[in-house]
This record gives C-alpha cells, structure tokens and sequence, in this order.
C-alpha cells in the first residue's frame, strides 16, 4: 500500500495501517488510525497503533473527542512519543 501511495504520489495519510498526528500549538492533538486507549489520565495518554505505542504527556489532558480510529486530545501538552513495536 505504501509504495501504491508513493507511486501515485498521494498522502501517506491515506495509509489505514499509519496513524497521523496533527499537533496544534501546545494545548490540542487529534490523532487518526490509533488502535483504542491503553492508558489515561490528566498527565498521560497512551494510545495502541499498528506501529507501537503512542504517548501523550502533559498536564490537564482530556479527551475531547474519541472515536474507534480518532482521539482529540485538549490540555497543556509537553511532548509526543512513540515506543516502536520490536
């Protein structure tokens, strides 16, 4: 599928098996094709994806908005992470 995206020169966006993570200022993320939440509180957020674990730190995180593939995380957000599968 990635290298049908890139031959055609699409977004990689469109990739179902890639999440996507659209970082707005320091107080909102949506992130798209994530796998459900493994974790949550107001200063973690770890969410399942087909390429690992990602992790939202911060303070005061809140899910605004949660879908099967999509979460909108608002808050004070410090940094992003990604722990890859092995």
């Amino acid at each position: 599928m990635r290298h049908i995206l890139r031959s055609a020169d699409l977004p990689q966006e469109l990739d179902a098996h890639r999440f996507f993570v659209q970082w707005y200022g320091m107080d909102e993320c949506l992130v798209d094709q994530h796998r459900g939440i493994l974790l949550f509180d107001s200063a973690m957020i770890r969410l399942q994806t087909d390429q690992g674990v990602l992790c939202v730190t911060g303070n005061g995180l809140e899910l605004e908005a949660l879908t099967e593939s999509r979460a909108k995380i608002n808050g004070q957000i410090a940094g992003l992470s990604i722990e890859a599968k092995s």
